[in-house]
């Protein structure tokens, strides 16, 4: 008998040991995969900036780069999680929280039951994979890029202003530096094999940033020396021979960049304009086209440009850069931790990370961010229980939606989204970071409100309309009071 309560004892020892062992071993090797990533990152890094600082006209090139800078943010942001992720009681208070004032601010909608089956909306892949894979992955691809740091050696240097990060961030076009490049080359290209009139469409969702990619192109001084004219024109303009006053225009080459605004394609338009620039006395005819609809596709003589989200990890590397400005996220883990759960509320909007990410760089403080996450969950979680769709997606659609603040008594419908037009001298007084941080709201039930100035080509204003909603079920508040009354007297 003592026999066996000493071999029990003996095996349950080593065990715990081998437990003990196992865990230590563990502990360590995700310690020396974190030193590993984080050199790997820092290399990455400078080849990335190395680049960003060249003029690449090589597509081969082009897209080694793209993918270099596509794993750097994988990198990056699985880094970011390593670093930012909350205990696990500190996470669950958190989630806690912010689900008890979602809940408590949704009884008035009766969504409590929906709401908790929803998910976060994900507007890019997820990563699955491991850090060792990551970083296993990111050494390879480091690896194999020593020719094309040579390489680079052998592109002129692109002239720029020290920028910090987010400066820069807000004064460039982030992510499309391939397709960027893909637009130069095609307008560049002198091939006499190529048709008198080229066409190139380019083709994404709406506010994904087509004219700003073809106005960026447009702006490099290359382009600007190749044609004689540059002239941009809207689908209508086709429609109602808008192009005939360039009848009689000069010789020279001419870049015509026309905007399809319907999701259905005009044709017969398109035929017409066609037939105009057969008769024009030009020396060379580069046309680019920007539509939703992939219908457009079939108008060109070269492969079309396709514009997509970000991924999720470039998105986090676009918006740390836009909510920390100047600070360390490292110096701030809670608001790098709160950060992170912002983003990934905000369906990759561009626009939205500009606006949100103003709004916390400003404000440095948890509340506030733990507010501004608060206000997205609600308005997220609402939209998608009663529509499917994500507020940014029902904007970009122009369909109306509810926009309420946590805590807020009055309801808005907010609808109509525009760009000003050109000429437009007086914008809207109110804008939506003031009504983001609880600022005074306009007496009228019905107003404009600036969303976002652009500090980039085409420098385009949005805005939006805000209609204040009558509130919800006054009726039966007051029956609820009155029964409330009965109940206690009697």
């Amino acid at each position: 008998m003592e026999f066996l309560v000493s071999a029990a004892a003996s095996d349950l020892i080593s065990r715990f040991i081998s437990s003990v062992a196992q865990n230590y071993s563990n502990h360590a090797s995700k310690a020396d995969d974190r030193a590993r990533l984080e050199r790997v990152l820092l290399r990455m890094h400078s080849v990335v900036e190395e680049a960003d600082g060249r003029h690449i006209t090589n597509r081969g090139i082009l897209l080694q780069l793209k993918g270099l800078m596509e794993g750097f943010y994988v990198g990056c942001y699985k880094l970011d999680k390593i670093k930012f992720q909350p205990p696990p009681e500190e996470e669950e208070g958190i989630e806690d929280e912010v689900s008890h004032e979602v809940q408590s601010a949704f009884k008035r909608f009766r969504f409590a039951d929906a709401i908790r089956k929803h998910t976060p909306v994900a507007f890019g892949s997820r990563s699955t994979r491991t850090l060792k894979d990551v970083v296993e992955g990111l050494e390879t691809k480091i690896a194999d890029m020593r020719e094309f740091v040579i390489l680079l050696g052998s592109y002129p240097c692109v002239p720029r202003q020290p920028y910090s990060t987010f400066l820069f961030m807000e004064q460039c076009m982030f992510g499309r530096r391939v397709e960027k490049e893909q637009v130069i080359n095609f307008l560049l290209c002198s091939d006499p094999h190529e048709p008198f009139v080229s066409v190139l469409p380019i083709i994404g969702p709406r506010n994904i940033g087509k004219k700003t990619l073809v106005q960026h192109a447009c702006q490099d001084e290359r382009v600007r020396n190749f044609f004689s004219h540059i002239l941009f024109f809207k689908e209508d303009d086709l429609k109602i021979g808008e192009l005939s006053v360039n009848s009689k225009a000069s010789p020279g080459k001419y870049l015509f960049v026309i905007e399809f605004i319907w999701d259905v394609v005009d044709e017969a338009a398109w035929t017409k304009f066609q037939s105009y620039l057969q008769n024009m006395k030009a020396t060379g005819i580069k046309v680019v086209v920007l539509s939703r609809t992939e219908d457009i596709a079939k108008f060109g003589t070269s492969q079309p440009i396709r514009l997509k989200r970000l991924s999720e990890e470039g998105y986090w590397y676009y918006f740390k850069a836009l909510a920390f400005g100047s600070m360390d996220p490292d110096e701030h883990p809670r608001l790098a931790s709160l950060a992170m759960q912002v983003a990934n509320e905000m369906n990759g909007s561009f626009i939205g990370a500009t606006i949100i990410g103003d709004v916390l760089r400003a404000n440095p403080n948890t509340q506030l961010w733990k507010r501004m996450l608060l206000m997205l969950t609600q308005l997220r979680q609402k939209h998608m229980s009663s529509s499917g769709l994500h507020p940014t997606d029902l904007l970009g659609r122009n369909i109306p939606y509810d926009f309420s603040l946590g805590g807020q008594v009055q309801d808005y419908l907010v609808y109509d989204l525009r760009v000003a037009d050109p000429a437009q001298s007086e914008l809207p007084n109110w804008t939506w970071r003031e009504m983001l941080l609880g600022g005074d709201v306009p007496v009228e039930d019905k107003f404009d409100v600036l969303i976002w100035k652009s500090r980039i080509p085409p420098y385009c204003a949005y805005i939006v309309t805000h209609e204040k909603r009558k509130p919800r079920c006054s009726v039966g508040k007051r029956k609820h009071l009155a029964l409330r009354k009965y109940k206690q007297k009697s």
